[in-house]
């Protein structure tokens, strides 16, 4: 502003004419020396026109050619001259005037001559007087005006209206508006002469009023331009450093209240926009010196490289509302972790509640209908004694694999007590289809866990720890177990206002658990209730093997139990030629194609079950020595079992005992508990017995 404002003010120098003063005095002497016989009126004449001409108010609102001197040079032009005075009367002032008039033929031959100075090639070229004014200065000087506390008697050039040239008639200088108009009077007079009787000369400002209103305009459109500007960019770093990220931290806040689940995904794509940033600025400093080689500048990228201003991304991660909108984010990530799927319901009520800023963290909970899973860590405790510090990292290893494969099977992990974990797929608001989907995955992510921890090279690393062979034997491996159950739970928190959990409560829970220890007394990895095989698919229900009808606890009615059969001893550990080094970028990568991989399991164009199972290489594996003839003569001797004709049972389950190459538990657990009774059903046997303790 202070370099642009000059521009727009007009200098009072072109008002202020030194020739308009000097000539007023010279005019006015001349006039004396007339008036009392020292001079002539030739002389006076030719002074008097030489003063109008100079200031041609015609001329100068003409303009002229642009090579040339003219009068338009000035914003202000002569256009009424008179006599004033305070004690002289309009008749003594009238008797001045009389003398001071000019003669029409000196007016004449002197606007001939003006008239012809362009074709003379004169510096200063004064122009001529259209007819009008040349009778106006030839006639009688006796427009009478008051003006400023003077009499004033003289003439105006503009006292008439000329077509083209004088659309406004100016009388007296009142006629124009004060800033319009100003008066040259003679200067080099005494005191006493300018107070009886002097020579007035008014110009007409009017040009220097409007290129200065002109100029105001643009200046007031100039500082509005400049205080807009500056307001945007004070808006804008009022936007970029406060109100955006304001907006994003409610944006947040309000996302976590509606999903207390969605803050991991916020941290992801906060991370992503972060590399973004990154590889664009990668990018554009790439695009530059490429430019520059180009032209043969690229010593200059360099330079450009050193001097340029690397603080700014630092400086913006470090401001306190990316501190707070970090925070939020970590915050919301950590609550997510904590409480997961169980304790969305408590953060979401939590923070529905504006009336107060306290914590109500036993809300009631809430009835879900839900697959229920249980997972064990075999010979966990030998571990612990074994491993000692080191088995944190022994269980995190194994929960890296159990609750990344059961959140890509859509299912929840809830909460790991030592050696167990407790799974949940919920099928709440879904349909029948959309059900049996979730069965299948429920199992085939069981399933995969299995394949998984044997096939690990990281996990295949305690078959050779000295402590775990000397405790376990030589065929020690790392192991795990599951139980599946379909069924109802309480969703909601556990404890007092001191420690909760986030958890399920049920006698579904308890089934489930049952079920998992009932496979130490079958010898399986993974038993299924007959209300989650039955919600299975068909062809995954086939896969399945009906091993006995039990009596469990926290069951009112008898459970069929179902085996998934695998023999995990065959699989060979998988080792991979890279070493990925893990960190929040590939952390990150890994999230987003764990994204993916979860997405495309539920879209209903995937078959789940043959995808992971029937075309499985580590399936097929641990899958390879139950055949079809196995399963026939096993489900024989079952049937025979089950209707009480145990001698027949007897036969076909040792067959079916030593038919793999190694004792199946299941036939073995039904020809120990059948042993008991000489092979003699008992006789109220209904096919359903209690369940023995797991040694």
């Amino acid at each position: 502003m202070l370099m642009c404002m000059p521009a727009f003010i007009v200098s009072n120098s072109h008002t202020d004419l030194t020739s308009a003063a000097y000539g007023a005095s010279t005019v006015f002497d001349q006039f004396v020396r007339m008036h009392s016989g020292a001079g002539n009126r030739t002389l006076y004449e030719e002074t008097m026109l030489r003063y109008f001409y100079y200031h041609n108010w015609f001329s100068g609102n003409a303009g002229c050619e642009p090579d040339q001197a003219c009068p338009a040079f000035f914003f202000a032009h002569a256009f009424w001259v008179g006599f004033a005075g305070r004690s002289k009367s309009y008749a003594q002032l009238r008797n001045f005037t009389a003398q001071a008039k000019l003669e029409h033929e000196a007016v004449a031959a002197w606007n001939a001559n003006s008239l012809a100075m362009p074709g003379q090639d004169y510096v200063y070229v004064m122009g001529g007087f259209p007819s009008e004014a040349q009778s106006l200065l030839s006639g009688d000087w006796d427009v009478e005006c008051q003006y400023g506390g003077w009499k004033h008697v003289g003439t105006s050039l503009l006292s008439t209206t000329l077509q083209d040239v004088v659309s406004y008639p100016v009388r007296c200088p009142d006629d124009l508006r004060p800033q319009e108009r100003f008066t040259i009077r003679p200067s080099l007079i005494t005191q006493e002469q300018f107070d009886d009787w002097h020579l007035a000369f008014f110009f007409d400002a009017r040009p220097f009023v409007r290129l200065e209103s002109s100029n105001n305009m643009m200046l007031t459109g100039f500082i509005c331009l400049v205080l807009c500007v500056a307001s945007m960019q004070f808006s804008k770093d009022a936007n970029a450093l406060v109100l955006r990220p304001v907006e994003r931290m409610i944006e947040k806040v309000n996302l976590i209240r509606d999903n207390p689940l969605a803050a991991m995904k916020m941290a992801d794509d906060e991370f992503k926009g972060e590399e973004i940033k990154k590889f664009r600025d990668k990018r554009g400093r790439v695009q530059q010196h490429v430019w520059l080689e180009k032209y043969g500048l690229g010593w200059l990228s360099g330079c450009i490289n050193l001097f340029s201003f690397k603080g700014g991304a630092q400086d913006e991660a470090m401001m306190e509302t990316a501190i707070l909108e970090k925070t939020i984010i970590k915050l919301g990530s950590l609550l997510a972790l904590g409480f997961g799927e169980a304790g969305a319901s408590i953060v979401a009520d939590n923070m529905q509640g504006l009336d107060s800023a306290g914590v109500n963290a036993m809300v009631p909970g809430s009835r879900v209908d839900c697959i229920v899973g249980s997972a064990c860590i075999r010979d966990f405790s030998t571990a612990t004694e074994v491993l000692q510090g080191k088995v944190m990292t022994f269980v995190n290893q194994i929960a890296e694999i159990v609750h990344g494969l059961v959140c890509e099977f859509h299912g929840a992990p809830n909460k790991n007590s030592g050696d167990r974990f407790l799974l949940i797929w919920r099928l709440c608001g879904l349909n029948e289809e959309q059900q049996s989907r979730i069965s299948d995955m429920a199992m085939v992510s069981c399933v995969r866990i299995l394949g998984c921890a044997h096939s690990n090279k990281t996990l295949a690393d305690y078959r050779t720890h000295p402590g775990l062979i000397q405790r376990l034997g030589a065929h020690c491996r790392v192991n795990l177990s599951f139980g599946l159950h379909r069924g109802w739970a309480i969703e909601g928190a556990v404890g007092s206002e001191f420690k909760i959990d986030a958890s399920y409560l049920s006698p579904n829970v308890s089934i489930a658990e049952s079920l998992e220890h009932a496979t130490k007394v079958y010898t399986v990895s993974l038993l299924a209730s007959q209300e989650c095989v039955s919600l299975c698919s068909k062809v995954l229900a086939r896969q399945c093997r009906l091993i006995d009808k039990v009596n469990m606890k926290g069951s009112k009615v008898p459970l069929s139990l179902y085996a998934y059969d695998v023999e995990t001893q065959r699989l060979p550990v998988h080792e991979f030629s890279t070493v990925l080094e893990w960190n929040v970028r590939q952390r990150f990568k890994a999230r987003q194609l764990f994204e993916v991989e979860k997405t495309r399991k539920w879209a209903g164009d995937i078959d789940v079950v043959r995808e992971f199972i029937f075309e499985s290489a580590d399936v097929k594996v641990m899958r390879k020595l139950y055949t079809t003839e196995f399963q026939q003569l096993f489900n024989m001797g079952y049937q025979n079992y089950s209707q009480g004709e145990w001698r027949v049972a007897r036969r076909l389950l040792k067959a079916t005992q030593d038919m793999l190459g190694f004792q199946d538990g299941p036939s073995t657990a039904l020809l120990t508990f059948m042993e008991a009774y000489q092979f003699e059903a008992p006789s109220k046997w209904s096919g359903v017995r209690d369940i023995p303790l797991a040694r």
